[in-house]
């Protein structure tokens, strides 16, 4: 696989994500000052309950489609995604009904009070989401990575364009924020759907799979608990400062957690692109394990250097936010081990997926999730938001550990782990200690001499960037 034809790949399926980074620079100190933190408490809630609920109704089979998507001849793939999407049909019909006739107790249990737009809401996203979750993996696997980057640009840009729009009729509510996320996704489905029509053909109904459902459930029941435990372990903080604290404290945690989840684009950008491209390349290449050794040493090295700038200025959050959220600044630190732990684990957790040992990700999400409920358990309750980001950098570290182990034990891929963890603890130190205190100065040095320690561990990895990307016999000059 060339080297100019991944980075091209890479770009075009990453692109969206930095265009996302700026919107979304545009949109969180928007939402900030148009909600209070009570409002933002309760726009995450209910994002976070819409998301649990696609995941279970769909049964984990968007994982199925991307990991057999290969094994399945072109003219099928179509029959494929919906075979994929049949459980959502039937799961989704039960789910739809639950709602609506248990949405008085829904509503009341979230916000107090019984509000009609709960139930609607709740149904609509889950079903848009859904169409989008599959509509979106169909131009991820098909490695059409500028048109993914495009709608990715387009439904940040609408939530945007649709905030302005409901803000004029509900102001400071958040009817306002889970509006702007429905409709934005909603068009996007739409124009999704329709760019891809051929794979969404009802004809395809009429063709029969290479892989059974049998072969699909498989692969994916395993899943769906994973999943379900990876939602629980990323929600766990936002339910215990619910319990323990106010939908106030779920807002500002909530709004340091949008923050850092803008690092989570640059993420996504690169998991798009990776998950195919590894699974083609180790179909054509099995034996060979030097290309993930050195994706591993690239991503780990930039992202690294990433998280210990956005921690240096992290200062600049409270001012961005306003000052009913500045106190997201203490909150925020220890929350870069999601992106930077997550991004990692991708490039070290590979021998799973290649050995199709999907029970491998349960265990990971069991573990990562106890970790995480027992470091909320204890830090919540007398740290308030800072103890729940704690704890849930700390569970990520967990998470990438774990993911690596299971792996290394199918695959050894030999990856410079002794380096990483190194210098995760290092970062885990500097993070903890800028949860607690505010000295700018202090900030800056420590920042700083952190980064020069990350430069010298990583210095054979710089100078191997530099000879690939840089030298001129590499550029072919």
């Amino acid at each position: 696989m060339e080297k100019n034809n991944l980075i091209k790949k890479f770009l075009s399926f990453s692109v969206g994500g930095y265009i996302n980074i700026i919107i979304g620079f545009f949109i969180i100190p928007i939402t900030t000052r148009m909600l209070s933190p009570e409002q933002y408490g309760v726009y995450s809630i209910l994002i976070m309950i819409s998301q649990i609920s696609m995941i279970l109704s769909s049964l984990a089979m968007e994982q199925s489609f991307v990991r057999f998507f290969f094994e399945e001849e072109e003219e099928t793939r179509g029959k494929l995604l919906y075979t994929t999407l049949f459980p959502f049909f039937i799961i989704g019909s039960v789910l739809f009904s639950v709602i609506f006739i248990f949405r008085k107790k829904i509503s009341i249990f979230i916000i107090g009070k019984n509000e009609n737009i709960i139930w609607i809401y709740l149904i609509f996203s889950i079903l848009f989401m859904t169409i989008n979750l599959f509509s979106f993996l169909v131009i991820r696997m098909k490695q059409r990575g500028k048109i993914y980057s495009l709608l990715t640009v387009l439904i940040k840009s609408l939530e945007f364009i649709f905030i302005f729009i409901f803000y004029a009729y509900f102001g400071n509510n958040y009817k306002t924020l889970i509006l702007a996320f429905l409709f934005s996704n909603i068009v996007v489905a739409f124009l999704s759907v329709l760019i891809e029509k051929k794979m969404w053909s009802l004809k395809n109904l009429k063709l029969k799979c290479k892989t059974s459902k049998k072969e699909l459930l498989y692969f994916s029941m395993p899943l769906v608990l994973t999943m379900g435990l990876n939602w629980l372990f990323g929600s766990l903080d936002k339910i215990t400062i619910k319990m323990f604290r106010d939908l106030g404290e779920v807002g500002i945690y909530s709004s340091a957690f949008k923050v850092v989840s803008l690092l989570n684009v640059i993420q996504s950008g690169f998991t798009n692109f990776w998950t195919p491209t590894a699974l083609e390349y180790y179909k054509k290449n099995p034996n060979d394990t030097e290309f993930y050794k050195k994706a591993n040493d690239y991503l780990s090295l930039i992202f690294f250097i990433l998280g210990i700038n956005v921690l240096i200025f992290r200062n600049m959050v409270g001012v961005v936010l306003g000052k009913e959220f500045y106190a997201s600044i203490y909150v925020m630190p220890t929350l870069v081990f999601i992106p930077i732990m997550y991004l990692i684990s991708e490039t070290t957790m590979l021998g799973i997926g290649f050995k199709k040992k999907s029970q491998y990700f349960l265990y990971v999400s069991v573990i990562a999730s106890l970790s995480n409920l027992i470091g909320n358990l204890l830090l919540v309750p007398y740290l308030g938001a800072r103890g729940a980001a704690i704890s849930t950098g700390i569970s990520y570290i967990i998470f990438f550990s774990s993911r690596t182990y299971f792996s290394n034990k199918l695959i050894n891929f030999g990856f410079n782990l002794k380096r990483i963890y190194v210098v995760t603890f290092l970062i885990l130190f500097y993070a903890i200690y800028l949860t607690f205190y505010d000295t700018l100065i202090f900030t800056i040095i420590l920042g700083l001499i952190l980064e020069v320690i990350v430069i010298i561990l990583y210095f054979p990895i710089l100078k191997d960037m530099y000879l690939t990307f840089f030298s001129k016999n590499n550029r072919g000059e």
